[in-house]
């Protein structure tokens, strides 16, 4: 009985355990991209608190919704600059596009910042922002997705999303890689949507 007791608290440890493992244990790159984008530290901004689905990150890569690589015969740009290759797609499209556990930014996730975390999304943290933060001066949010892994664990993906409450703004696929112990920024994909 003590034996299925353990095998029955051990159970649930080992499958979040396996879980997060195909995620980073720490969001460096992402405050290394932040650096970039030059916002201001001393200034307050909003932070979408839930993560945007990876299916956001994956459509963009992609350059459609689905697994097959969609390429406009009108304009048959490879916007991932030769980072689309197919084995390693598939993979990365099995292994992040049915993951929809909810997951939540921390402030501690961007120390650096100063992020006001908000619940909502799309129209409904607009919303939240144009009401609760109206003549404030804070009229600036982001909403970014949990970096994925992808090409054997060579890059990582994510979705980054910058709007204001005045309407417009800009989505973005952010790819990153680790050189010499220090994140680049690879390429920067815009939303063929969105922007």
């Amino acid at each position: 009985m003590k034996h299925i007791k353990k095998v029955v608290l051990l159970i649930p440890f080992f499958i979040l355990s396996c879980n997060s493992s195909k995620y980073l244990a720490s969001y460096e790159p992402i405050n290394v991209f932040l650096e970039t984008q030059k916002i201001d530290k001393n200034k307050v901004h909003i932070l979408q608190s839930d993560k945007e689905e990876n299916r956001q990150a994956l459509r963009i890569f992609n350059g459609g919704e689905g697994a097959e690589h969609y390429i406009d015969p009108t304009d048959p740009t490879d916007y991932t600059d030769g980072l689309y290759v197919k084995k390693h797609w598939k993979k990365l499209y099995k292994e992040y596009v049915n993951d929809t556990l909810r997951r939540h930014w921390k402030k501690e996730d961007f120390p650096n910042y100063n992020f006001i975390l908000e619940k909502g999304t799309g129209l409904m943290l607009t919303r939240i922002v144009i009401d609760k933060y109206a003549g404030t001066g804070i009229h600036e949010w982001f909403t970014i997705s949990e970096p994925m892994f992808y090409f054997k664990r060579k890059y990582i993906l994510f979705s980054f999303l910058q709007g204001y409450s005045s309407g417009g703004g800009s989505s973005n696929l952010v790819i990153m890689k680790k050189e010499k112990n220090q994140w680049k920024v690879v390429r920067v994909m815009a939303d063929y949507i969105y922007n």
